[in-house]
């Protein structure tokens, strides 16, 4: 995984409680990330296609200015969901795992 995707996962990890307890903190924090996830994944070259293919076409549409999907992530809600269901996939594809993650494996 791509260091710059890695980065937003760690920085993704400090957002707690958005959906319930926003603050403007969280809110910038968010468009920070939603700003270098948009940088970062569009730069993939290969790598950007052992992803999702939604991932793929909203950061294209995104970038291509494509006038609903512009609409859509003028929603910070909207691009915090986008990060989470990415950090999702991350994690569940074991792309990516917490630094401070303590795995254990047992035999069965």
């Amino acid at each position: 995984m791509h260091q710059c995707l890695v980065g937003i996962c760690e920085r993704f990890e400090e957002i707690t409680d958005f959906l319930e307890d926003r603050s403007q903190e969280q809110d910038a924090i968010v468009i920070q990330l939603f700003s270098d996830f948009i940088d970062c994944f569009s730069s993939l070259q290969a790598e950007k296609l052992e992803y999702p293919k939604e991932f793929q076409k909203d950061v294209k549409y995104f970038l291509q200015g494509e006038p609903v999907m512009k609409k859509q992530f003028e929603d910070i809600e909207f691009r915090y969901l986008m990060l989470s269901d990415f950090y999702d996939f991350c994690r569940l594809t074991k792309r990516y795992i917490r630094k401070d993650a303590h795995v254990e494996f047992r035999a069965v």
